[in-house]
C-alpha cells in the first residue's frame, strides 16, 4: 500500500517535470499521449515491482529505471506513429501516399529492431544480479502485461497463460 502512494506521487511530479510536449497539432492531444506515457510506466513500474517483491526503496529505483529507457523509446514510438499514419492513409485509398508505403514499411521494421535492442538492454540491467528465481519472475511479469505495457519492456505477441508462480 505505502509502495502504491509513494508511486502515485512519483508518477503526479514525474507528469509535472515531463521533458517537452510529444509533436501534436493539438495541445490537449500531446498532454493526453502524456499521461497515458505516465500510466503505462506506472502500471509497468508496480506489476514488476510486486512480481520482484521490492521494497520502496528498490521500487523508485526500478521506476527511474523503467523511465530512462522509455525515454529512449519514446522518439522511436513517435516515428512509428507517424509512419503507421501514412500507411492508414495510404489503406484509406489517398493516391499521394502510395509512394511512401514501401519505405514506411522499411523504416518501421527498422525502428522496431532498435526499440527491441533498447528493450534487451533494459531487460539485462533489470536482471542484472537477480536470481535465477528472481529473474524468472521477471520475465513472466512481463509476458503476462498487456499488450501496450509488455511491449514497452520489449516483450513480443503473447503465447499461452502461465500459471507458474
Amino acid at each position: 500500500m505505502k509502495t502504491w502512494m509513494v508511486l502515485g506521487m512519483l508518477s503526479l511530479a514525474g507528469a509535472a517535470q515531463a521533458a517537452g510536449p510529444k509533436k501534436a497539432d493539438d495541445p490537449a492531444a500531446a498532454e493526453r499521449r502524456e499521461q497515458m506515457d505516465q500510466r503505462a510506466q506506472m502500471m509497468v513500474t508496480l506489476q514488476l515491482a510486486e512480481a520482484l517483491e521490492l521494497d520502496d526503496a528498490a521500487t523508485l529505483k526500478l521506476r527511474q529505471t523503467v523511465a530512462q529507457w522509455d525515454a529512449q523509446r519514446a522518439p522511436l514510438r513517435q516515428q512509428m506513429f507517424d509512419l503507421a499514419q501514412v500507411l492508414r492513409r495510404a489503406a484509406k485509398g489517398d493516391t499521394t501516399a502510395y509512394g511512401q508505403v514501401d519505405q514506411a514499411i522499411q523504416k518501421i521494421i527498422d525502428l522496431r529492431a532498435q526499440m527491441h535492442q533498447i528493450d534487451q538492454k533494459l531487460f539485462q540491467q533489470l536482471s542484472q544480479g537477480l536470481t535465477p528465481q528472481k529473474k524468472a519472475k521477471l520475465a513472466l511479469a512481463i509476458a503476462r502485461m498487456p499488450g501496450a505495457k509488455r511491449m514497452m519492456l520489449g516483450g513480443g505477441p503473447r503465447g499461452e497463460p502461465d500459471d507458474a508462480q
